[in-house]
């Protein structure tokens, strides 16, 4: 069987869309009534309207193949037959095929589903909703996916079905008119800002009115975040975000975060106590979390607040990749508040006592470097290693990190300890054992910077031991 050609913006479904200009206010509004949710994701990065597809939003994304991911949107105004919603769906499908891992969503919007395909996006949109209230209970969510994954095989095919189910939303909308599309606009905005209750309706509409005449006038270019930003922020008088970017690190652990770039650390949480090889954590977060600084620094962005929960290795690596000499501060979420990288200790207050033992000779070309807060890896690193303490640097804190202002000063003191051991031995390599908050991990990450390549390491409860894991300090 010949395989379908890749879909391009000047073969005959491309160009469909130029031609015909039946549709195309349809999909202008829906596009409108998505911009709102679409700007309050820090990862977007702006809208093409007749593209490859009817509207497509692109969004960075540390993980993906390109950094980038695509979501597309085919928008029907009129009428479809059931062969017609079957030939959207296999267009879909040919497009990932030829591009796989580039889109994250593929919708059909339609003002008239035919009639005995209505349950598409009825049932779709059911199942997708209640999905997170039964997420504890893995043999209902399972019972109602595999449910409508039978309907969509017995409809449309196995494989076609299938790919339906995991890849493609279905909804059934209708935005008959203009006054109807500005209150489509006005609730989406009003639902994704609520803190702006006060910005009127009159506004609102000068403000759709705005966004329409440049989607009209930019139609096949993309339409970059800042210029949609622009005429909300003009009417509304203020900046519509704040200006520090949200960044969230999703584990095993805890959910997403719509409102926040996020990271997805889950494969490095530690189930189990098993963690990835060193190349793995270089190629799955590494190289992720240094495509994801560069990104926002082209954007302009210097101030970081960080939520979510993560290893430790995964806080240095964070600490690291946003780290003060290339230009970044990081707002870190703790249970106690938030602690600012910028928070510098004053000298008129208290300092946290660390106790040092300096290494007196290197292991090899290598630095051991021993960290612990309210205990000590030293042991279990001599153990493991069977090494003499004498090729360790140790610092010991007996103390628990209970600020923003100790967590600097204690990050100023071990970096100091290491920068005057690495001046005296002139080691090629650091080996680094952490044992105490991830705050305080993201924070000497932060600061981990002329200094010599670090091999980080997580600790093994069960074979109480330390295997290494992300290298930092080196070209990813």
């Amino acid at each position: 069987m010949n395989t379908p050609d890749p879909p391009t913006l000047t073969d005959s479904r491309g160009l469909g869309g130029v031609i015909a200009q039946d549709g195309f206010d349809f999909q202008l509004w829906y596009a409108l009534s998505r911009v709102p949710i679409w700007l309050s994701n820090p990862a977007f990065e702006g809208v093409i309207l007749e593209g490859l597809e009817d509207v497509e939003a692109r969004f960075f994304a540390a993980h993906a193949d390109h950094y980038r991911l695509l979501e597309r949107y085919q928008v029907k105004s009129g009428a479809l037959t059931p062969a017609a919603v079957r030939e959207v769906f296999e267009e879909f499908q040919r497009f990932e095929r030829h591009y796989p891992r580039t889109a994250r969503v593929q919708a059909l919007i339609s003002a008239s589903l035919p009639s005995t395909l209505r349950w598409l996006a009825r049932d779709t949109a059911r199942v997708c909703a209640a999905r997170p209230f039964y997420a504890p209970f893995s043999d209902i969510a399972r019972a109602s996916d595999a449910r409508l994954l039978a309907d969509l095989q017995e409809t449309f095919g196995t494989d076609l079905g299938r790919f339906v189910a995991e890849s493609v939303e279905v909804s059934e909308l209708l935005i008959a008119n203009r006054e109807i599309a500005f209150g489509t606009f006005s609730a989406a905005f009003g639902a994704t800002f609520p803190q702006l209750e006060e910005v009127s309706q009159k506004s609102l509409r000068r403000v759709f009115d705005d966004l329409c005449r440049f989607a009209e006038h930019n139609r096949g270019t993309l339409m970059q975040r800042a210029a949609l930003l622009a005429p909300i922020e003009q009417e509304i008088g203020k900046p519509l975000l704040s200006a520090t970017f949200p960044l969230h690190v999703r584990s095993d652990r805890n959910e997403s975060n719509e409102r926040a770039l996020e990271i997805d650390a889950s494969e490095f949480s530690g189930a189990d106590g098993q963690f990835p090889s060193p190349a793995h954590w270089r190629t799955g977060l590494v190289m992720p979390l240094d495509a994801t600084a560069r990104w926002l620094r082209q954007h302009q962005v210097t101030r970081v607040a960080l939520t979510g929960s993560y290893r430790l290795t995964t806080g240095l690596v964070l600490g690291w990749s946003l780290r003060s000499a290339i230009g970044f501060e990081i707002e870190i979420g703790t249970r106690s508040g938030v602690w600012l990288t910028d928070d510098r200790p004053q000298t008129d207050q208290p300092q946290p006592a660390w106790r040092l033992i300096e290494a007196q000779v290197l292991d090899g070309d290598r630095l051991r470097v021993c960290v612990g807060v309210l205990r000590d890896p030293l042991p279990a690193v001599v153990h493991a290693h069977d090494i003499s303490p004498a090729t360790i640097l140790s610092l010991m804190l007996d103390q628990p990190i209970s600020s923003g202002h100790v967590t600097q000063a204690s990050v100023a003191a071990i970096k100091n300890a290491v920068v005057a051991t690495v001046s005296r031995l002139k080691p090629a390599h650091i080996a680094l054992y952490f044992a105490g908050p991830a705050s305080l991990a993201v924070a000497l990450g932060h600061r981990w910077n002329s200094l010599p390549p670090t091999q980080l390491h997580e600790f093994r409860a069960a074979q109480g031991d330390y295997v290494a894991t992300a290298l930092i300090g080196a070209l990813p």
